[in-house]
């Protein structure tokens, strides 16, 4: 087979030390690091990192997580008798109440009432909270 030899057009071909110095110039190659690990080496199991503060192992991983310290873990089940007198209670106990301390029993529970509230609503806001057992009155 012919070899053949390719010349642009109006064009020269490119001197001897032209070409001999471009490829004598060493290319750049992007640095590739070699991957060692799969995972980063912090994980969260790794001891001696602040990743762990919080992670305690336990025997059973199905079992729900304990109850936080200062909740009550005890649910009562009340007859229709006894959740009505606890309704009539809890109403009688809003019904005395101001106006300034429903809505400081309201803040302090964590829901935030605007000051344009009606009183009204805010005491049915509270008799509605104590009755779900959301609110803890003091």
């Amino acid at each position: 087979m012919p070899e053949y030899k390719i010349v642009k057009t109006g064009g020269d071909a490119p001197p001897a030390q032209v070409a001999a110095t471009r490829k004598t110039i060493p290319k750049t190659a992007p640095r590739v690091i070699k991957k060692t690990m799969r995972t980063y080496p912090r994980g969260v199991l790794k001891r001696g990192g602040k990743a762990v503060a919080g992670i305690k192992a336990v025997s059973d991983p199905a079992k729900p997580p304990p109850m936080a310290p200062g909740r009550k873990s005890t649910l009562r089940i009340l007859t229709e008798s006894g959740a009505k007198r606890r309704r009539e209670t809890i109403h009688k106990k809003v019904k005395a109440m101001g106006d300034a301390e429903i809505r400081k029993t309201l803040r302090r529970s964590g829901l935030t009432v605007s000051d344009k509230t009606p009183p009204h609503i805010a005491k049915e806001i509270l008799e509605g909270g104590l009755e779900a057992g959301m609110i803890v009155s003091k």
